[in-house]
């Protein structure tokens, strides 16, 4: 029996052809080998970017008791070694209880467990350890800590990397899903890595988020409720992506899909906040709801207005209202939208909007839009003009903080000014790219022929139930 022609074939017809015409030739390449497959290119990449964020911060390695490095001056921070040194988590002592931390109960698991691997290799953390000892053992505690959150940039290039494989599993138009897989090349290599990926322990909940989004793309819901319960657990932010899930399943009328999810997540969120509790101390929950007493920090404009002396009365009540604000404009885009928008669009839309209303926006808190960025708005130029606006504001904060931008007082720092109003700037402005992406999906750079949401799993090509119709 005859072969059937090419465009009778299963995945006709191609991207190729809705542009040229015709079905692919039996010599074409069909994205097979070493040297079309990202997924090596993806790896390598990140292993270079991750010791390039290693020699960054070799400077700022104390190796010698009573001569402290001056890690500002050398603008390479880093809370890691600084947590090792000034605490009881130096010495043994349990985390929360007698070593204070102020971070998530999830992160400050994966801080007992770098502490664990650091013990292995001979940091000694134990009572009574010598000052020597205890500063050689933070630069151990340092590398190890590097080891474990390299493993989380590799969770989340490879995370974004099958999202953008998963499309061309659902899509049977046309091998989509290896030229979206190249967008985590724009993960791997981001100097946001070098700037911040060792500045505290964000990757962590970057990569749990971002394997939850995966778990999603893959209508996995109840791994995917895991994962974000779990991301939540250990950054708090990561529950705007499930803000993000639920106002897209609204559109689709698929909300008892997201149910299944965001219930476990909840479930799984408080349980990890019970047992934190139980093993530890009730202070394990101090970071959760320290948020409302803290004032204007670095990184934000509320900030640049507290130098220049503006005070501002109900300070915590404005940024919680103007974060209410940002998601109902986010919501009356979702249902004004002629096309439903993306996950990926909604969830960079609520993240970002909370940088920039929020009362500090720190160096490291940029990793939180690595996997977004790229999901969103995979533009080369867009990317590139975002990574530099970060890239310069993380020379200019640590140079605020050693003093090398201020002209006698830190209220005359204007270039640290420059730096986070451009910061902001190129933020809005990206936020304003999607926006138009989301009123016309016909520019949408990710949605081309026969594409709709990628990383919407349940979503991907569902029908409307509420809202314009798509």
């Amino acid at each position: 029996m005859a072969a059937p022609p090419a465009a009778d074939r299963p995945g006709w017809p191609s991207s190729l052809q809705l542009r040229l015409g015709g079905p692919m030739g039996r010599q074409a390449s069909r994205g097979k080998g070493l040297w079309v497959n990202p997924l090596p290119w993806a790896v390598l990449a990140a292993l270079i970017t991750w010791l390039l964020t290693l020699w960054r911060h070799h400077p700022c390695q104390q190796t010698v008791a009573g001569e402290p490095v001056d890690a500002f001056m050398r603008l390479c921070y880093s809370d890691i070694p600084i947590l090792y040194q000034n605490t009881a988590l130096g010495t043994g002592g349990a985390p929360y209880r007698e070593a204070a931390l102020d971070q998530p109960p999830l992160t400050g698991l994966f801080v007992v467990l770098s502490r664990a691997l650091a013990d292995m290799v001979g940091a000694d953390p134990t009572i009574g350890v010598s000052v020597q000892r205890l500063v050689d053992g933070s630069h151990v505690f340092f590398l190890a800590a590097a080891v474990l959150l390299f493993c989380c940039l590799l969770a989340t290039v490879l995370s974004v990397l099958l999202m953008g494989r998963g499309s061309a599993a659902r899509v049977t138009t046309g091998p989509r899903g290896r030229v979206r897989s190249w967008d985590a090349l724009l993960v791997a290599a981001a100097p946001a890595v070098v700037t911040g990926g060792l500045v505290s322990w964000d990757l962590f909940a970057v990569a749990l988020a971002t394997a939850g989004l995966l778990a999603w793309a893959l209508r996995r819901q109840l791994l995917a409720g895991v994962l974000l319960g779990l991301a939540a657990a250990a950054g708090t932010w990561p529950l705007l992506l499930l803000l993000a899930l639920l106002l897209v399943c609204l559109r689709a009328g698929r909300v008892a899909v997201w149910a299944r999810t965001a219930g476990m997540a909840l479930g799984v969120w408080l349980l990890v906040l019970g047992i934190a509790v139980l093993a530890w101390t009730p202070a394990a929950l101090g970071s959760v709801g320290a948020w409302h007493r803290r004032g204007p920090e670095l990184g934000s404009v509320w900030f640049v207005l507290q130098e220049l002396g503006v005070r501002i009365p109900l300070f915590s009540l404005l940024v919680a209202a103007l974060m209410l604000s940002w998601c109902a404009w986010v919501a009356s885009l979702v249902v004004r939208a002629p096309r439903r928008p993306r996950v990926g669009q909604v969830a960079f839309l609520l993240v970002a909007g909370w940088l920039l209303v929020n009362k500090g926006y720190s160096p490291q808190q940029v990793l939180w839009l690595l996997p977004l960025v790229p999901l969103t708005r995979p533009v080369l130029s867009d990317w590139a003009v975002w990574a530099g606006a970060e890239t310069l504001y993380c020379w200019a904060v640590w140079g605020h903080l050693g003093g090398l931008t201020t002209s006698g007082a830190p209220v005359d720092d204007v270039v640290y000014w420059g730096a986070i109003g451009l910061r902001v700037l190129v933020l809005a402005w990206l936020v304003a790219q999607v926006a138009h992406d989301v009123t016309k999906p016909w520019d949408d750079p990710v949605r081309e022929p026969l594409v709709d949401d990628p990383i919407g799993g349940v979503l991907d090509h569902a029908p409307d139930a509420v809202g314009r119709p798509a």
